[in-house]
């Protein structure tokens, strides 16, 4: 909202238009200094309670109505100040202003209300607790522990691990999907235009030059143990996700990782922990010494996970 309100400029007149009834143009207008002031204070009271909703990790239904409430806020907030601002300037005149194609932007951002819930793993959460008390539910009637962490074979724990890992197919399609989108989007751009222009530009650079590198910087992941560090990274571009020393860890075994359970597909983060996951297959999942987890699919799991607790111990 803060970037729409600079870019707009003097472009955008005193008075926004802010209702469209069944007519093309709009029935109902506001103070645009009170229309922005409004947004922005409901959009700020969110985004402080999605925080606060984030740092309330032992209580995870709170965390739920904090996220719910913050994000909906927040996003349709912003979705009020694209769709009534954005034709507005574009428009000059309020009373001519046509959201057409920006009414979009007010069905589908409040649906980004959503990805705070997803991202915090509050979900995933759940169902890893409920896997977890289940597996010892069943060990205890077969009154056998739970499976031991592995050991760390001398043949397997020298040396250096390197090993890499990709994403479904899917992942790539959303990384190409997204650069595509951001040149259609540059290529739309009017140069005779005002200044609302500038917000399809930074929006399409954006798209172009950060999200669509991370997308596809992360359908191909690296894993390497060396110099008594685990470090994570991209295999095409090469930015670190995560590095951890082998004196942060407490335990760290092989096992098969769920995406459900560690917060889905992609680079994750979540109440407790963050996960490097491209698909259901084996991995690494690691308990930290500060309680924290971490876990990523990778082959050869076991021989990563031999190589670690050699380091360990």
């Amino acid at each position: 909202m803060v970037l729409t309100r600079v870019f707009l400029g003097g472009s955008l007149p005193e008075i926004t238009a802010t209702h469209w009834s069944d007519s093309r143009y709009p029935d109902g207008f506001t103070a645009t200094s009170v229309f922005f002031a409004v947004n922005t204070t409901l959009s700020i009271i969110g985004g402080v309670l999605g925080l606060a909703g984030i740092a309330l990790r032992r209580n995870p239904l709170l965390i739920l109505v904090l996220l719910l409430v913050g994000g909906m806020t927040a996003w349709t907030s912003a979705a009020l100040v694209i769709t009534c601002a954005v034709p507005t300037a574009i428009a000059g005149d309020p009373t001519l202003a046509d959201n057409g194609p920006w009414i979009i932007a007010s069905v589908l951002m409040p649906l980004v209300a959503l990805a705070p819930l997803w991202l915090s793993g509050i979900f995933q959460e759940y169902s890893r607790r409920s896997h977890a008390k289940r597996r010892q539910r069943i060990a205890k009637a077969q009154g056998t522990a739970p499976a031991a962490k592995q050991a760390a074979p001398a043949s397997l724990a020298s040396g250096e691990f390197d090993e890499t890992a990709a994403a479904p197919w899917w992942l790539w399609l959303l990384g190409v999907f997204v650069f595509g989108m951001g040149l259609f989007t540059l290529a739309g751009i009017d140069d005779t235009a005002g200044g609302e222009n500038w917000v399809a530009l930074v929006i399409s650079l954006v798209m172009i030059l950060v999200v669509a590198p991370v997308v596809l910087g992360i359908a191909r992941i690296r894993v390497t143990i060396k110099n008594g560090k685990l470090r994570v990274s991209s295999a095409i571009f090469g930015f670190p996700l995560r590095t951890i020393d082998a004196s942060e860890i407490a335990s760290v075994s092989s096992e098969e990782i769920l995406p459900m359970e560690w917060g889905g597909w992609g680079w994750r983060f979540f109440p407790g922990g963050s996960a490097v996951v491209m698909k259901r297959s084996q991995g690494l999942a690691i308990e930290l010494k500060d309680k924290r987890r971490f876990a990523v699919t990778i082959p050869n799991s076991a021989q990563a996970a031999a190589q670690l607790n050699s380091l360990i111990k």
